[in-house]
Order: C-alpha cells, then sequence, then structure tokens
C-alpha cells in the first residue's frame, strides 16, 4: 500500500516481535478510541530492511490486497460491525474472569484495606466533633469503631465486588484490540513484487540492519533522532536504545560541523553514536563510535 508494508493480524505481529526481533511501528488507531494518540494499534507498517529480511530467512510472504484500494460494500461492513461487536463482547468477558480472579486473589487485602478506611473514618468523625465541642471523646466509641472495622464482612464485600465485575458491559471504555483480518478475503491475495535494496545507499542500510539484526539487536527506525537506526539490547518495551546508528559511505567524507553534530546528539540523548560503513569489498560492516569528551 503506498510502497509500504503493513502486518494486519495481531498473532503475526506478536510471532514477529517475540519470535524474530522485528518492531514495526503500529499506526492504526483503536476501535472504542479512534480520537486518541497516545496508544496505537494495527495495522503495523514494517521498515523496507525487515521486509527484506524476512524474506530473505522465508518467515513472510508479500502479498496486496486490490480490494483495500476500493470502498467497502454494504456487506463488508455490515460482516465488519459483527465481527467488531463480536470481538469486543470476547475480550469484555477475557477481562470479567480476569478480574474476577484477581478479586478473589486479593480478597484478604482488600477487606484489610476496608477496615483501616473505616477507622479512619471514625477517627476524622470523633476529630471533628472534639473541635466543634459538639460531642465529647470517649473510649467506647473508639472501641465501637474498632469492633466495626474488625467485623467486615469478607464475603458481603467480595460479592460487592464481584457485582462492580458484572456491571461492565458494551458501554465500558475498555481497550478493544482487532486480533485477526477475516474482512480480507485470501483468495483476492495477489503476490507482490519487492526491489529492495536497489541504490548503494540502501544496500548498505540494510547490511548495517542484517548484521546488527544477527547479533541479536532489536532494532527500529532512527528519524526523530536524526539517525538511521536505533539499537536497543533488548525489546523497545523494556529497554532504552543503546545506539545511534548512521550509515555513511567509507568515501563519504565528514565535515567537523558534521562530527560535532552527531558527537553532542548522543551526549544530549545519552546514546552513543555508531557511524556504519561497507568494507573495500562490500562483505562486511565496519563500525566507528563517537564519544564526545568535554574539558574546561
Amino acid at each position: 500500500m503506498n510502497g509500504k508494508v503493513h502486518v494486519w493480524n495481531a498473532d503475526d505481529w506478536l510471532k514477529l516481535r517475540e519470535e524474530y526481533r522485528i518492531v514495526g511501528a503500529l499506526i492504526g488507531c483503536l476501535a472504542h478510541l479512534p480520537r486518541q494518540d497516545s496508544f496505537l494499534g494495527l495495522p503495523m507498517v514494517l521498515l523496507p530492511e525487515e521486509v527484506t529480511l524476512l524474506l530473505e530467512q522465508e518467515v513472510a510472504r508479500l502479498v496486496s490486497y486490490p480490494s483495500l484500494t476500493c470502498a467497502p460494500s454494504n456487506d463488508i461492513r455490515q460482516k465488519f460491525q459483527e465481527y467488531r461487536k463480536c470481538l469486543y463482547n470476547q475480550q469484555v468477558e477475557c477481562f470479567k474472569e480476569e478480574r474476577k480472579h484477581q478479586v478473589m486473589s486479593m480478597i484478604d487485602r482488600i477487606v484489610e484495606g476496608k477496615r483501616r478506611k473505616l477507622l479512619e473514618l471514625g477517627h476524622k468523625k470523633r476529630k471533628v466533633g472534639t473541635e466543634s465541642e459538639c460531642s465529647v471523646l470517649d473510649e467506647s466509641q473508639s472501641k465501637n469503631d474498632e469492633t466495626d472495622a474488625n467485623h467486615v464482612d469478607q464475603e458481603a464485600l467480595l460479592r460487592e465486588e464481584l457485582d462492580k465485575i458484572k456491571c461492565i458491559d458494551e458501554n465500558s471504555t475498555l481497550v478493544q484490540i482487532f486480533t485477526g483480518d477475516v474482512w480480507l478475503n485470501e483468495e483476492d491475495a495477489t503476490p507482490f513484487p519487492w526491489q529492495y535494496p536497489a541504490t548503494s545507499a540502501e544496500n548498505l542500510r540494510y547490511k548495517t540492519f542484517k548484521d546488527l539484526w544477527e547479533k541479536g539487536h532489536y532494532l527500529t527506525g532512527g528519524q526523530k533522532f536524526g539517525a538511521d537506526f536505533l539499537v536497543y539490547p533488548g525489546d523497545p518495551v523494556k529497554f532504552h536504545a543503546q545506539f545511534l546508528v548512521v550509515c555513511i559511505h567509507s568515501s563519504e567524507a565528514l565535515s567537523a560541523t558534521d562530527l560535532v553534530t552527531l558527537g553532542r546528539l548522543g551526549t544530549s540523548v545519552r546514546k552513543t553514536v555508531v557511524l556504519s560503513s561497507l568494507s573495500d569489498d562490500g562483505s562486511s560492516v565496519m563500525y566507528q563510535s563517537l564519544q564526545w569528551n568535554v574539558t574546561f
């Protein structure tokens, strides 16, 4: 689609991330929260380097769906709406079951919290009454409060919490995630030719990406940091990037201004700037790191 490759299926997205360290970038809106941009969903768009790597590894196949370029028919719209409603209801039920297990496993802590709340409430009432001289603080009232707090009905409290879970319905603002692409017709899929890398610059980018990927790193696009790639020691959800990789041909000269810019950029974002280039015969990737030292 417009020269970009997308992954539409959640199972495929999860497998690529967990088994092949392919991160991509989620660009879709959430079904029930389409106007926010804090959390994005499927589809996932892949870097061209990721696409080429997956094709070389024979992990994926590249197809196009001509139907996606046309306005959906009424039947497709109806099918999609039914699918979305069914999927959302399934997710609501899964959420209810998970929440139920959480409540039952934490009921002792919930009861203890209820007791502390009752004791604090009784203490506040006695304090207000004393300050307004409308009542006199006595030991019997304090003991009554402690007795009420110690006799919290655990079963009644559990039923109350479970009733709250039952009130979750289709109008709740839960995040809906599509887990499939059932509205796409597999018979409509046609093989799509892929020609990347096609230039010397693309070849350098791809070989750099592949080499770092084979070394066990996670990689994402580095445009927002002025680099070609960001390199992570683990899943980007759990780790910050360690390196900013800039691909430069070995014959390309860097000015002093460019070196200073890259050095200060790496220091400002607390990452090591790495310059990558190909060897003379183009068979291997060479790296050079930049470190910014400040002297007074």
